[in-house]
């Protein structure tokens, strides 16, 4: 517990040093302006936030909450809304394994969430083939290794060549999900039957390497991709998340990992 505090707070005051100076709210905000749109409620009629399925979550760490809003940490994918109760299924891989997330619109407006994404070269069909993938991950384990010192991205997992491939992080089960859109991935056909791969990639770097000989797909670099995703919020306190410094982007790339290994639940 004792070392947990340390680390924290070791993290905590490196946050305070270098990106504190960098994270401008209100110049952030203008910058985006013409890119984050407001989704308001009488756009759409299946929800009152106008999420639609296959849109990606964006979250933030829940430590520190007032020094950190705008640091992505966590990454959902939005499966459906639930009028019955009022309630967003989203999936996600958390520490806890894949599994379903309940949450409420009072908690998707809330500073903890935000922006959203909505993947612009993509049709029902891929959307609902994406959804399929990731319920057929329920249940698999936390994929530690997203740090990138040990293990590749992987969407395939069914990979014999990688001992992670059956496990996931949050980003990477997003990637997957789309990177597999293309393919459908439905109870009646048989598991050895599924084709993996050939769909769309959200990765803005790619199959790029990191500087420890690895890929792996960070939250900001699936929300940053604006050949295939755009960014939205759903209310006015989900608008200071859309701060993109590159400057605090390529020091921070480490550290928003760490911190979402924290912070992830």
């Amino acid at each position: 517990m004792c070392r947990r505090v340390f680390t924290i707070g070791i993290v905590f005051l490196f946050y305070l040093t270098i990106f504190s100076p960098i994270c401008n709210y209100s110049s952030g905000v203008s910058q985006v302006a013409n890119e984050i749109k407001l989704i308001s409620t009488s756009e759409s009629t299946s929800n009152p936030l106008g999420l639609e399925p296959g849109d990606i979550v964006f979250k933030h760490p829940e430590v520190f909450p007032d020094r950190f809003p705008t640091i992505i940490a966590h990454t959902l994918l939005f499966v459906k809304y639930i009028p019955r109760n009022d309630t967003y299924l989203l999936i996600e891989a958390s520490t806890h394994g894949v599994r379903y997330r309940y949450e409420t619109k009072e908690n998707l407006t809330s500073e903890f969430y935000g922006p959203f994404a909505r993947v612009k070269v993509v049709n029902d069909t891929q959307k609902r083939n994406a959804i399929d993938f990731a319920k057929r991950q329920l249940g698999k384990k936390f994929q530690s290794e997203f740090l990138g010192l040990d293990g590749d991205k992987n969407y395939d997992p069914t990979d014999a060549s990688d001992p992670h491939a059956n496990e996931w992080y949050c980003s990477e089960l997003v990637w997957a999900a789309y990177y597999n859109c293309n393919n459908s991935f439905s109870d009646e056909k048989p598991e050895e039957e599924y084709i993996y791969g050939e769909g769309i990639d959200l990765d803005r770097n790619g199959w790029h390497k990191n500087i420890f000989g690895h890929t792996l797909v960070r939250p900001k670099e699936i929300l940053n991709n604006r050949r295939y995703v755009k960014k939205f919020v759903v209310s006015s306190k989900n608008s200071k998340s859309v701060i993109d410094s590159p400057k605090m982007y390529w020091w921070g790339i480490h550290f928003f990992d760490f911190l979402a290994l924290l912070s992830i639940n």
